[in-house]
């Protein structure tokens, strides 16, 4: 497959095209054909500090991925051959793989059904974003009879977190 890799943390021009081995699923996981991904604040501090969450070099970066199941590891059950996933499963320490690649073999767990309603490229744009945004809201308290500020809301995870306030039955 193909994919950007790094083998040395820095600028942009850090990246080069490489040619790697399919990922194979171990026990738990999915290999996922990627559609989509995001470039994340995350992605690009990694890429260019290589902070103590950075993945060994050489790297696969990359977190959020949507995409379809195209091979399914032991004892994974919520999925199948076939299905359209995202989730924010790579492009860090501890994980198989990055999303900017062909493909992932990533956690099921990390993984949720990508939802009828949205494409695959909007589907990639949600997962990090989310979590930040649930995570905030969380640490603030922010629930029904609440009301909250959201300062950045036509940003990426501002729109989301104003809708999730919302859905909490919070005043926005």
């Amino acid at each position: 497959m193909r994919a950007q890799i790094i083998d040395a943390f820095g600028e942009p021009d850090v990246f080069r095209m490489a040619t790697l081995p399919d990922p194979q699923p171990g026990p738990g996981e999915v290999v996922v054909a990627l559609a989509a991904t995001t470039v994340n604040p995350v992605d690009y501090k990694i890429r260019r500090h290589g902070p103590s969450i950075a993945p060994a070099l050489p790297a696969v970066l990359g977190c959020d991925v949507a995409g379809t199941v195209v091979a399914v590891g032991a004892d994974v059950t919520a999925f199948k051959v076939g299905d359209e996933v995202y989730g924010c499963a790579g492009g860090v320490a501890g994980v198989s793989g990055g999303s900017y690649a062909e493909h992932i073999a990533a956690d099921a767990r990390l993984l949720a059904r990508k939802p009828a309603t949205l494409s695959l490229r909007e589907a990639a744009a949600l997962p990090l974003v989310t979590i930040t945004a649930w995570e905030g809201l969380d640490r603030a308290g922010v629930g029904a009879g609440t009301t909250v500020l959201i300062h950045g809301g036509a940003g990426g995870v501002g729109h989301v977190a104003i809708q999730l306030a919302k859905a909490r039955g919070a005043t926005v």
